[in-house]
């Protein structure tokens, strides 16, 4: 009797289950129709669920009250109330946000949804079409918070990246690289062909960097290289391009009838502006003795050095691969060259690479992993700066354009009279000739070995070993022949250099990770040790006066003048043990991640060795939770936040150490007649507590995607600070060094940056999806070394020293500093009285600010900010702001049938820049014959007052700026630019029947267009690094590059 009550009550539950449930199937299809097999559908907030077969069927038992998940990878998920229907067809779309992406982060990788931390992802596709040497040339633009600037356009250089705004202040604010896992802090972007990049990461805050600890205080770009294909016939890919370059813009130089007027106005200024053609001796009458009348060169040609300097360059580049394998080993194999000539003659950038990667699996259990990259380069060319007074640019502008009619005895091209005027002419010679007759070649060989062991050791546990090492060896050489300024002007002569260096970087790293899902919830732990040792080798070999140039750097022996060699050795080790814990709650809803890191730096003593830095971070997937079920338009929303500690050991292996040192530059001879000895001094004095550099940064973030995923967007907002910032601080001068390396001070970052895209339009035939990212920084220094409320900055641009920038308490890194120019003196502000001073007539009148240095009409008056009527040093402000307000990209993807176009702009509002050029080289001279900017043809005459450009002579004095007086307003210029980047358009030939998988012509263009207010060669420019931002001063300039490519997949 009780099992048959029993077995009536199990009918009558059964009987209520299977009328509360319902059977509901359906087909999953895509935009086009076409079923979708393996579509996961499952009951929302359960772990029931089913998939779809290969005709994206599906049937699954479910509640009226209970809500589908229909998902797959790359495509929008869906969320469906079962209610009363029987039938649930669906139709999935494309995921615009590509949420199941996979992002590698550090040791390991998440998907895109699952986030916690600010992570940046570039399209390899975006980059792969943009024709560049190097693939660091195609990432301006294009990622929010990540600034990507050149410091000018030399061919083949290595472009600076910075993450949200500079951490340190004389120290390197470079991103740490992680190539395959093998983690770099000097990585050269030409070791890395474009082709072979599979993934692209930029981690940008704390939570995504602490697990670098030491390294991540500047951000960390994670690239991940190709491997092969498992159970794919091989596939052969063949890249190819051709591209012209030219000068996207020349600087405005004297014509030879404005440089002839020059020195006519010149003649007449120096004769305190009387026209005295015919009175012998007068300068006016000199100067018609060989230059006759301006008016005879109006119509002349004359010679233009920038037209003679800078041509049109071609650069070629071009790649195959071959990646193929089976379900047990895979390979890819690739290599690639570039042949790139610079715009500026004799530079110019040539680079072999090649890659090999494996992929192994030694049974079910155990899996290996190599990769082996070689790359050759060679960087060829002038050098644009070559210490105080001998600059490229200088040479090109300086040079006459026209020789006089009448020349004087002995004289030769270019105005040098032997014996006469050798001085002036010492650190001048033909730019053109000076240029041919240099060679500077930076060869170089890199070779990078990656390997991987990875060890399931069953379904929780995972060991992970990779192991890998860079090295770079090469050398610089450097020979002047004779037909150069270094080899028949200066007491060096016919002379060469060659340096050498090797640096090697060494990584181990070992980690454990634990995986468990228990119910809803999902744990992984990962435990870790890394070590790396780095080491550093140079050598100096230099020999001047040589009899002939014609071995060139081949036979330096033959020199009459041998140099003492030298050497250099260091290296510094890291040992760091590290963790890292994500728990994923109630089906991945709410997302915690905590990381800690503890890295021993062989750069700090045994007291201050050790550093920890630790992070938290959150998330929590509004979207999921059951009151976001009816707000149909929401796919995904989530909120971020967290906050770490990172840290920076960038100084010298051992500034922690007191060192001696012997050197070429401190000999001693006892006494007459003794032999030369070298001399040993103290090089360093260190400081014993120094210690890590440690940022702190908090991050704030939101992610969404709308409208079944046609726009979504990501929003941060972020605040850094760094603390005992590795400072080269002033030092007494009794200690004998005038800097060393502290840790005082401290400087804070504050931004936005937002990332947004749109999927315009999305037909069979036509598709248009946009993108843009915008981003802001505020800079501040906090504090300096005690007692320290500035750090004043001299760029060195001439013989004479001069503070440009400051780095003052309360502001940003880097201000511009100089004086504020009011306007010019005029006739008006002077009483003529020669009986006082027949040489200095003109007296200034009571009220006007005067210049020590003297004045007269035609000099530059400056506004006197203290009102003590004197204009000195202490009238010298705050003039310029190098940082921009905002800056960003905006990129618009276009397809119709088998035509495809990209066109990126890029952008940068607000900055100033040192227009330095203008300020050493576009104001006239008293007594010299130099040719210059087209500027001082508006000089200031008693017939041209209304300028801001100086006279050539006044009231007896030369008006040129004297020490300290250089830099003011005029030459701070707005940097704002708009930029047409790059514009590729593309054509897919129709395949069918014809051999390829796929075969793509495309035409592209690279900085086709800048809208700018800015006077020099391009408003992207910085050679003066962190202290000397945005300074213009002889700088390579940028090029404009027209490209045709060609792509084949067999």
């Amino acid at each position: 009797m009780i099992n048959k009550t029993y077995i009536f009550l199990i009918a009558v539950l059964i009987s209520a289950i299977g009328y509360s449930q319902s059977t509901i199937t359906g087909v999953v299809k895509d935009e086009s129709n076409i079923p979708l097999p393996g579509v996961s559908v499952i009951i929302k907030n359960t772990n029931t669920g089913v998939t779809t077969d290969f005709d994206g069927i599906f049937s699954i038992q479910a509640k009226p009250e209970n809500v589908l998940t229909i998902s797959m990878l790359g495509m929008v998920t869906k969320n469906i109330k079962v209610g009363s229907q029987k039938r649930i067809d669906v139709i999935l779309k494309t995921d615009v946000a590509q949420l199941d992406e996979v992002i590698v982060i550090g040791y390991g990788s998440v998907a895109k949804k699952d986030l916690t931390g600010s992570v940046a992802t570039v399209k390899l596709k975006e980059i792969e079409e943009v024709v560049v040497a190097n693939f660091d040339e195609a990432l301006a633009g294009r990622i929010a918070g990540v600034n990507v600037t050149s410091s000018e356009g030399t061919p083949g250089e290595a472009l600076k990246i910075v993450v949200r705004g500079g951490n340190s202040i004389t120290s390197s604010n470079n991103p740490l690289y992680v190539i395959n896992g093998l983690p770099l802090e000097d990585f050269d972007p030409s070791t890395i062909n474009t082709s072979d990049i599979e993934s692209f990461q930029v981690l940008k805050d704390a939570s995504a960097t602490a697990i670098y600890g030491s390294r991540g205080a500047n951000g960390v770009v994670v690239i991940t290289t190709k491997s092969g294909k498992s159970d794919t016939k091989s596939e052969v890919t063949v890249n190819f391009s051709t591209s012209l370059q030219e000068v996207s813009k020349t600087l405005d130089v004297l014509s030879p009838y404005q440089y002839v007027k020059n020195l006519e106005t010149q003649s007449i200024a120096r004769d305190n502006w009387q026209y005295l053609p015919n009175e012998t001796g007068s300068n006016l009458y000199n100067f018609m003795k060989r230059w006759v009348d301006p008016e005879l060169y109006r119509d002349m040609e004359g010679e233009d050095f920038q037209d003679m300097a800078f041509n049109l360059a071609t650069m070629s580049q071009g790649d195959i691969s071959i990646r193929g394998g089976n379900k047990d080993t895979n390979t890819a194999f690739s290599v690639g060259f570039v042949d790139q000539d610079g715009v500026l003659i004799t530079t110019g950038f040539k680079k072999f690479n090649t890659n090999f990667t494996i992929k192994h699996k030694l049974s079910d259990k155990l899996r290996l992993w190599g990769s082996m990259n070689y790359t050759k380069a060679n960087r060829l060319g002038a050098q644009m700066r070559n210490g105080k007074g001998n600059q490229f640019l200088k040479n090109l502008l300086f040079y006459r354009p026209v020789d006089p009619l009448n020349p004087s005895g002995g004289e030769q091209e270019g105005g040098l009279i032997p014996g006469v005027n050798d001085s002036e002419y010492q650190n001048l010679f033909n730019p053109v000739e000076d240029m041919k007759g240099t060679t500077r070649e930076n060869k170089s060989h890199n070779i990078r070995v990656n390997t991987s062991l990875t060890y399931k050791i069953n379904n929780d546990f995972t060991f992970k070993t990779t192991n890998g090492f860079n090295t770079t060896i090469g050398k610089q050489e450097l020979f002047y022949s004779l037909n150069t300024q270094q080899g028949s002007r200066s007491s060096n002569g016919i002379n060469g250099r060659i340096d050498g260096y090797e640096r090697s970087t060494f990584s181990s790293s070992n980690t454990l990770a634990f995986n468990k899902t228990l119910n809803r919830n999902f744990f992984n732990v990962l435990v870790g040790q890394e070590y790396v040792h780095n080491t550093n080798w140079s050598d100096r070999l230099a020999n001047k006066n040589l009899p002939t140039d014609a071995f060139g750097i081949n036979n330096l022996d033959i020199a009459t003048q041998p140099t003492m060699a030298m050497t250099n050795y260091s290296q510094n080790k890291l040992m760091s043990f590290f963790g890292r814990a994500n728990v994923h709650l109630n089906n991945k809803k709410y997302l915690l991640t905590a990381t800690f890191r503890a890295d021993g730096s062989s750069k700090f003593r045994p007291d201050n060795r050790w550093g920890y830095f630790p992070s938290f971070s959150g998330a929590w997937k509004i979207a999921d939770e059951g009151f976001m079920d009816n707000v149909d338009f929401v796919n995904s929303l989530k909120l971020r936040a967290g906050w770490g500690l990172t840290g920076n050991n960038r100084i010298g292996d051992y500034n922690s150490i007191n060192q001696f040192g012997i050197n070429i530059w401190n000999p001693y001879v006892f006494g007459q007649g003794e032999e030369y000895q070298p001399g040993a001094v103290q090089t360093t004095f260190a400081v014993p507590d120094l210690r890590w550099e440690k940022t702190g940064q908090t991050n704030l973030g939101i992610d969404f995607s709308l409208f079944d995923s046609r726009f979504s967007g990501t929003i941060d907002y972020y605040e850094k600070k760094t603390n005992d910032l590795l400072l080269w601080a002033d030092m007494a001068l009794s200690s004998g060094f005038g800097a060393v390396a502290q840790n005082v001070g401290s400087v804070s970052n504050k931004g936005f940056e937002a990332s947004f895209w749109g999927k315009v339009a999305d037909t069979k035939n036509f598709y248009w999806h946009s993108s843009i990212n915008i981003s802001t920084n505020k800079n501040k220094v906090l504090s300096l070394n005690d007692g320290q409320e500035f750090i004043k900055s001299d760029p060195g641009l001439d013989w004479n020293s001069e503070y440009y920038y400051i780095s003052e308490v309360g502001k940003p890194v880097g201000m511009m500093y100089g004086l504020v120019f009011d306007r010019l003196y005029q006739v008006e502000d002077f009483i003529y009285d020669p009986t006082v001073d027949s040489v200095h007539p003109y007296i200034l009148k009571d009220g006007v600010a005067a210049n020590p240095h003297g004045q007269g009409p035609g000099h530059a008056l400056y506004v006197d900010q203290n009102g003590d009527g004197i204009i000195d040093q202490d009238d010298r402000v705050v003039i310029g702001d190098p940082y921009p307000k905002h800056f960003g990209g905006f990129t618009n993807n276009f397809k119709y049938k088998d035509f495809d176009l990209s066109v990126l702009l890029q952008w940068s509002y607000g900055a100033d820049v040192f227009n330095a050029n203008e300020a050493l080289w576009g104001h006239p001279s008293h007594n010299s014959s130099f040719s210059k900017l087209a500027t001082i043809a508006d000089a200031w005459t008693p017939w041209n007052t209304d300028t801001d450009v100086i006279a050539h002579y006044s009231n007896g004095l030369a008006t040129w700026p004297r020490p300290g007086y250089k830099g003011d307003t005029r030459y701070i210029e707005d940097g704002s630019y708009l930029r047409l980047k790059t514009i590729t358009l593309g054509y897919n030939v129709p395949i069918k029947k014809t051999g390829f998988k796929s075969l793509r012509l495309a035409v592209s263009g690279q900085n086709l267009h800048t809208w700018t207010k800015y006077s020099g060669f391009d408003p992207e420019v910085n050679v003066g690094g962190t202290l000397m931002p945005n300074l213009d001063y002889s700088a390579y300039p940028k090029s404009r590059t027209f490209s045709f490519s060609v792509s084949a997949k067999f």
